[in-house]
């Protein structure tokens, strides 16, 4: 005869024993899902606000589309297309919110400054293509483009100011970026300073002081550190045809976001 009590006890047994199991399985599920939670809130420490220079149409008379290149492509363009990299988390560094503005969304100088000062980022910057005085422009274009005129309008610079809120700090970050562009095989601007006389605080890096004469209104008016990034020189035409490719844009995509990551004492997890 079968003994039903000893049956009855072992069911109830492994009944307890399969709830413990189930008990420290959930547990364990819902530690793992607050750690990440709790992870995911500590490491977005930094927020920076990266806007794309000039507009797409302009509403006013101090808002305005940029440079044009040499083949005659607005400069917007060119800057909306290194921003655009940003909006992508694969381009985005763990521990650092980002705030993308690109130029397409018509965003003016005053608009920009008051968003700014609204939300006070941790770090402001705006990225340019960089372009030259008209007369030295149409002496190089009379050349030819294999004038060594062109090499004088040609390279990256950084620029902050010292009237901005955060003089170190922005130019710490100007610093960083820099030394990042330069680890590329960029190479610095100085047509800046050797022809229109421009405050170079650093010519091996290129970093430009732009205070009066050459102040900048968002550079002086934004209440967080803020630099103004010149990817390159889109009026020269050589370098125009580097700084459209793909892989020189992601380049300096990289170089900003290292720049970032030593600004911000944020360690590359192996």
């Amino acid at each position: 005869m079968k003994n039903t009590s000893i049956d009855a006890m072992s069911y109830q047994g492994n009944k307890a024993n399969f709830r413990i199991i189930l008990f420290a399985f959930v547990y364990l599920l819902l530690a793992a899902y607050n750690d990440i939670c709790k992870s995911e809130t500590v490491n977005v420490e930094h927020a920076v606000l990266i806007f794309s220079g000039h507009v797409k149409d302009p509403a006013s008379k101090i808002d305005h589309m940029g440079a044009k290149s040499y083949s005659g492509i607005f400069e917007y363009q060119f800057n909306d297309a290194i921003v655009r990299y940003f909006k992508s988390d694969f381009y985005q560094v763990l521990g650092i919110y980002y705030e993308v503005i690109q130029a397409s969304g018509n965003m003016g100088l005053q608009e920009r400054v008051n968003y700014a000062n609204r939300i006070i980022p941790d770090l402001y910057i705006e990225i340019h293509h960089d372009a030259a005085q008209a007369e030295d422009i149409e002496k190089a274009r009379r050349a030819g483009e294999n004038s060594p005129l062109w090499n004088q309008m040609s390279g990256f610079s950084v620029h902050y100011s010292e009237s901005n809120r955060f003089p170190e700090l922005s130019k710490t970050f100007a610093q960083l970026f820099a030394d990042e562009m330069l680890s590329d095989g960029f190479k610095p601007n100085l047509y800046h300073v050797n022809v229109e006389e421009m405050i170079c605080i650093d010519r091996k890096r290129g970093i430009y002081n732009r205070i009066s004469p050459w102040g900048l209104f968002v550079l002086y008016n934004v209440r967080s550190p803020a630099v103004i990034i010149e990817c390159g020189t889109i009026v020269n035409p050589h370098e125009e045809k580097v700084l459209s490719l793909e892989e020189t844009r992601i380049k300096i995509v990289h170089a900003i976001n290292r720049a970032f990551m030593r600004f911000f004492n944020i360690e590359i997890e192996e």
